[in-house]
């Protein structure tokens, strides 16, 4: 992995795991951490702009069980992993780092966890269409 691409891997967990440390305080996330979230939702892969044929790295929310996540600013779906509101075993939760490929317009694959790769399919959804508490 290049070290532009570890820093930007490394800067992407460290937002999300500030988020998850604000919203473990109030049920309410403001300030710096709600502006940095906000930047990374907006960027590709997450925001507009995710590439066919490119490899990005990616960290997927994994707490309520994997089923939903945010490419290219809409919400993408697979077939539901995990249960009880948790991931599968050996998945990083609630966040698991890995590596997305966009296949093509309508699909792209996450590789991470124990080695296991997952298909999600787009949306037209631009709003989150669950909500894990």
């Amino acid at each position: 992995m290049s070290r532009t691409a570890l820093s930007r891997l490394l800067g992407v967990v460290s937002i999300l795991l500030l988020t998850l440390a604000a919203a473990s305080c109030s049920n309410e996330i403001d300030g710096p951490v709600q502006r940095a979230q906000t930047d990374v939702d907006n960027v590709a892969p997450y925001g507009p702009g995710a590439k066919v044929g490119e490899t990005y790295d990616y960290v997927l929310y994994t707490h309520c069980g994997i089923e939903w996540t945010r490419i290219d600013g809409l919400w993408w779906r697979t077939t539901v992993r995990g249960d009880d509101g948790n991931p599968p075993s050996g998945w990083g939760n609630p966040y698991d780092a890995g590596r997305l490929v966009i296949v093509d317009q309508d699909s792209a694959t996450y590789s991470g966890g124990p080695g296991d790769d997952i298909t999600f399919e787009r949306t037209s959804l631009a709003e989150a269409p669950f909500h894990c508490a």
